[in-house]
């Protein structure tokens, strides 16, 4: 396999942020006056389906909650700015391997891309508490939810991001953290590598080629 892309589908693959996401999403719905607190088992769970706004609508369904779109929204923004804050100010690392491995791609001429459907903000806020770790100005693309009609599990942003990288599928790798995300960079064709973290280990990452714990010690095939 001549690799040309490597592609980080989730920012739960660069750095492990899922307990603060958790955290912040408690901060957000308590300023909203809302009683959902999760702990980290429920939230396990609801990392199953990926989409903060999707969740927070879901919920409010099962819960006979009024929550307009607008509450959704400003619920959400809340959480990401207390999201970013603190990975910010606590200076959170990146996963074991991750920035010996983009350097290594670097090096080598593989384009490195990150294809999230996350938000900006989340991938900003990593890269300044990983300073030179994470050189975003060196990637060949960073691809967020704007780009893509879907979410995953939903392939349209592999889809957005190969067609922008000019590289076809059997020319990539990608690395993702939950097994819908997998689900999306197996649907587009992509070989795909589950690095589970610290919330999502206990999905189902049958459909991934390889599972590993980490990138550390990983090597790209030559």
């Amino acid at each position: 396999m001549s690799v040309k892309a490597l592609l980080f589908g989730s920012i739960g693959v660069i750095a492990e942020t899922s307990d603060i996401q958790r955290r912040a999403y408690n901060q957000a719905l308590a300023e909203a006056g809302l009683d959902w607190q999760w702990d980290e088992a429920h939230y396990r769970d609801l990392l199953n389906a990926p989409g903060g706004r999707a969740r927070l609508r879901s919920l409010a369904k099962q819960t006979d909650t009024s929550l307009t779109d607008d509450d959704i929204n400003t619920i959400h923004a809340r959480k990401t700015e207390f999201a970013c804050s603190e990975i910010v100010s606590r200076g959170v690392g990146l996963r074991p391997g991750v920035a010996a491995l983009i350097q290594s791609a670097l090096m080598r001429d593989i384009a490195v891309a990150l294809v999230t459907t996350t938000y900006r903000e989340n991938i900003d806020a990593i890269a300044t508490a990983a300073g030179s770790e994470l050189p975003l100005d060196r990637f060949a693309g960073v691809f967020t939810v704007t780009d893509a009609d879907k979410p995953k599990p939903a392939p349209d942003i592999y889809a957005v991001a190969l067609s922008g990288l000019q590289v076809g599928p059997d020319a990539a790798i990608a690395l993702e953290d939950s097994a819908a995300s997998v689900a999306a960079a197996k649907a587009a064709g992509v070989y795909t590598i589950a690095v589970p973290g610290e919330f999502t280990r206990g999905q189902d990452f049958s459909a991934a080629d390889r599972v590993l714990e980490s990138v550390r010690g990983f090597d790209l095939p030559q």
